[in-house]
């Protein structure tokens, strides 16, 4: 029997996992992995958002893409709402890649950064203890104990430490299979059908993947291949042969509602599933694991910012879950403006969407003397402050969703705390020009006229309270 000590224990090395890790051990905390699979291993989720770049630039594994043999996405086919169409970028923005492969890389990372991995190794029982966590794990016949300050669940829908799930989207499953062949579709290929939607992969090996969406309680697996057959994914395919069964998984989108506690933390499909739709549960999970890192250091770091660490996550999963869901449902309505099934109906956005804000152009507003709303409020948010969560000022206003600290890079109130009534575009950009430059001033007035932060000083609301916010006062 052996025994480990850590102040973080992660079970799970997928995406989220890997990253947290990493990221966790780069800020000085001790960290051991535990994954069940031998990597590599295939896995669903081979298309990734151009955001995922981004993020392992910004955890130094900007090279992995390429290390993975990933292809760039020049083009996708899709057959939504109005025939089939191109969508081009020109860019080549986002990837294809083999999650086996993947996965393997970003682990390595994950070892590279200091991480004690436990591969493969079964996590059999994870005991809350006053001083922490004690995780018993299995691995080649022998038994390991490790004692943990703090428990990170990074195992996606296996759910190693339970939890409250609440839906936030029609129950879904997905039917998928892999395909080999000299004339398998070279690019992606999305599809709507009358009750189900389609979802064509290419993998770099070589191998194509298809998955079809559908109602649990209407379609089974044995009805699969059929269903793959009736759509466009296999179309101008000639020599193309099975190389797998078709598979089940969940795909039903949802949020933990005990994502984070003093002393444990969820992360990736463990805190949120988002709709297969987006193509984004790989960007979510690693974008989960990186403010998470932050999150547990302050848990482990700072007792006085515990509050304001779990209040900044919880309310973080529960904006990304809310964007997304709004997003689906937009685009399956577009769907089931022309189909009739119950699938579509379900799917479809039961919200009043809110008319899009567009930035206007503060030069459009010259001549204009400005005020602060009299809605306009300060009021502290937590949010991430280098390698701790902290509350800062932000601004509060009823055409903001939440409260913003940030724009664009720009702290918000300290700018807001300088305005007087009056003032014209060109005078504050040129008031704030000492922090920012004279574009980016106009561009943060122009996006306060939009939302209403700022009003014209001739406007019946202004005439009725111009005043100055005296707490915004610096």
């Amino acid at each position: 029997m052996k025994a480990a000590q850590a102040d973080v224990c992660v079970i799970g090395g997928g995406p989220a996992g890997s990253s947290l890790a990493a990221q966790v051990s780069a800020l000085g905390n001790s960290v051991v992995l535990i994954e069940r699979a031998q990597f590599p291993r295939r896995h669903l989720g081979e298309s990734l958002t151009p955001g995922v770049r981004t993020l392992l630039e910004s955890i130094g594994a900007g090279d992995l893409l390429e290390k993975t043999g990933a292809l760039a996405v020049e083009s996708v086919l899709v057959n939504w709402e109005d025939g089939l169409r191109e969508r081009i970028d020109p860019e080549s923005r986002g990837t294809l890649v083999d999650r086996g492969e993947f996965d393997a890389l970003l682990l390595n990372h994950a070892r590279a950064a200091g991480v004690q991995v436990f591969q493969p190794a079964v996590c059999r029982d994870c005991s809350s203890l006053p001083e922490g966590w004690r995780v018993t794990v299995e691995r080649g016949g022998e038994t390991i104990h490790i004692s943990a300050r703090l428990l990170a669940d990074a195992s996606g829908r296996a759910f190693a430490t339970g939890g409250r799930k609440r839906r936030t989207g029609a129950q879904t499953t997905a039917f998928y299979a892999y395909w080999q062949g000299f004339d398998v579709p070279r690019r992606p290929r999305i599809e709507a059908g009358s009750d189900a939607w389609y979802w064509g992969v290419p993998i770099p090996d070589g191998t194509y993947n298809t998955l079809v969406f559908v109602d649990p309680q209407s379609y089974a697996a044995d009805r699969a291949h059929e269903m793959i057959a009736q759509s466009g994914l296999l179309e101008g395919c000639r020599d193309i042969r099975l190389v797998s069964s078709f598979q089940a998984a969940d795909a039903t989108p949802y949020i933990d509602e005990e994502s984070v506690t003093g002393h444990s933390i969820k992360v990736g499909d463990a805190a949120l599933s988002i709709d297969p739709l987006s193509s984004s549960g790989v960007q979510k999970a690693i974008q989960t694991a990186l403010s998470g890192a932050v999150v547990v250091n302050t848990l482990l770091r700072k007792q006085e910012s515990r509050s304001a660490a779990i209040e900044f996550y919880r309310s973080s999963l529960t904006d990304a879950s809310d964007r997304h869901r709004r997003w689906a449902g937009e685009y399956y309505s577009a769907a089931a403006a022309t189909r009739t099934a119950e699938f579509w109906r379900q799917r479809s956005s039961v919200d009043n969407p809110a008319e899009p804000v567009s930035a206007l152009n503060a030069g459009d507003f010259a001549d204009e003397q400005l005020a602060l709303s009299p809605d306009l409020k300060l009021v502290k948010s937590p949010c991430i402050d280098g390698e701790f969560v902290t509350m800062k000022r932000a601004l509060q206003h009823p055409a903001l969703e939440r409260p913003v600290i940030y724009v664009g890079g720009s702290e918000m109130p300290p700018l807001v705390g300088r305005l007087r009534e009056g003032m014209k575009p060109m005078e504050i950009a040129l008031l704030w020009s000492d922090q920012v430059p004279i574009s980016t001033g106009l561009a943060l007035t122009g996006w306060m006229i939009s939302n209403g932060l700022l009003i014209r000083t001739h406007d019946e609301k202004a005439r009725q309270v111009i005043r100055r916010i005296p707490s915004f006062r610096v």
